[in-house]
């Protein structure tokens, strides 16, 4: 079946025989646009496999109990502004920020504040030109291009073609060399329909209008978005990234500020290591802690780092200690890695633990792809642990003076 029609939707679409005859028309004509009977589909084969790569994991942990992973310090290395010669950097920046925007309400910040609100762009306070996370981490990249002699190239992340991020940070990076950067582009990430357990599509009522309900493709789903041809030249961010010289490729959040020097000590990790995962070495792990954490898997004469998240942790998970008696490094969600490991690997689909997506729908799983499974199709990775002071994330109001002070204390606090 090519097109949607009634008899098919009242079999795939959840509550479809509720809606009245012009909401049934509206929904088949918004999937008959965007998410036509192959597109949904595709998104049912690839629930599927999530699943099942879920089952895998639960599978493999069973077997092949976590063993504490290699760990460097930065202090170890030698690392200067020259180690960031060759590489590229991807800035995600598509998180709609809706944690963000309503601690900005309850400060009272009007609908005026908000308007054309990202979490990336919403200034920071004290900053001058109004600038936010990801206008400040564009200028500092300028400057760390200027000091390493190699133009930095840049791929900015937003969410789905059409979303508020996708709107505004397109225009913020219009026109030649915006920031000064020479090689910068944007691209936005693809959605993926939110099914429930029936593999039936989920849908919203806004002002009476039904729109399906979709979210963007998870935390990898950026990085798969550069093995994708562009339709116009026929080359994707990663071969744009090659031509360009790239050989390794810093991912880095578009809602937090570093330490210039962190930034130069994970490029050089990543001089002889194909994976980079940074990590902050815990002091304690009590059952609470609720962040991804690093471990090593061997299974046969194999190794591999994953990262597992708080569904398999176990006491003797949370027990693990190194020589100096600390825990096993939690993820910050900042990665590096060898362009080769995209080029030639897919990321697996994977699986949320069940999530309440809308008040009434039984809850069931997002679907998309982790960057957190990157690390395990490196052949030489590594965790580079870093101090939490080294960085700040954008997450509510109140961390907003915290990224202003650090933009001050790197003198990132002026246009430039």
């Amino acid at each position: 079946m090519e097109q949607w029609n009634e008899t098919h939707a009242n079999r795939h679409v959840l509550n479809f025989d509720n809606l009245d005859s012009a909401q049934k028309r509206a929904l088949l004509e918004i999937l008959n646009r965007r998410f036509p009977p192959k597109v949904y589909e595709e998104h049912r084969r690839r629930r599927r496999a999530a699943l099942e790569n879920k089952e895998r994991m639960d599978a493999l942990l069973a077997k092949a109990p976590p063993e504490f992973p290699t760990v460097i310090d930065p202090g170890s290395i030698e690392h200067s502004r020259q180690d960031l010669a060759g590489v590229g950097v991807v800035l995600t920046a598509g998180g709609e920020g809706e944690r963000l925007r309503l601690s900005l309400q309850k400060e009272g910040h009007s609908p005026e504040d908000l308007k054309d609100f990202t979490k990336a762009t919403f200034p920071l306070p004290g900053i001058s030109g109004a600038r936010g996370a990801l206008q400040i981490n564009l200028s500092l990249l300028r400057i760390l291009s200027e000091r390493a002699g190699w133009s930095i190239p840049v791929v900015v992340t937003t969410g789905p073609a059409g979303t508020n991020t996708d709107r505004v940070i397109g225009n913020l990076l219009s026109g030649s060399a915006p920031f000064g950067l020479e090689h910068v582009r944007t691209l936005a990430q693809d959605e993926r329909l939110h099914l429930s357990d029936e593999e039936q599509i989920v849908f919203s009522l806004n002002r009476g209008v039904p729109q399906p309900v979709t979210n963007p493709d998870e935390t990898g789903g950026p990085l798969m978005k550069l093995r994708d041809k562009d339709p116009a030249s026929g080359e994707s961010a990663l071969e744009w990234f090659e031509r360009l010289g790239c050989g390794k490729i810093l991912v880095l959040q578009g809602t937090a500020l570093y330490d210039p020097a962190m930034l130069s000590a994970i490029a050089s990790a990543a001089g002889s290591h194909d994976g980079v995962g940074v990590g902050i070495l815990r002091e304690s792990f009590p059952e609470s802690d609720p962040y991804g954490t690093f471990v090593k898997l061997r299974t046969g004469t194999a190794e591999r780092l994953q990262i597992v998240e708080q569904q398999w942790m176990t006491p003797q998970i949370r027990a693990l200690t190194d020589s100096t008696g600390h825990h096993l490094p939690y993820n910050t969600g900042f990665y590096a890695f060898a362009t080769g490991i995209l080029q030639n690997n897919e990321l697996p689909d994977y699986a949320t633990s069940p999530k309440e997506i809308i008040s009434g729908i039984p809850r069931a799983p997002k679907i998309g792809f982790a960057a957190t499974d990157l690390l395990p199709l490196a052949s030489s990775p590594c965790v580079l642990a870093v101090d939490n002071s080294r960085f700040a994330v954008l997450k509510n109001a109140g961390d907003l003076s915290r990224l202003s002070e650090m933009a001050r204390n790197y003198k990132l606090d002026t246009p430039v």
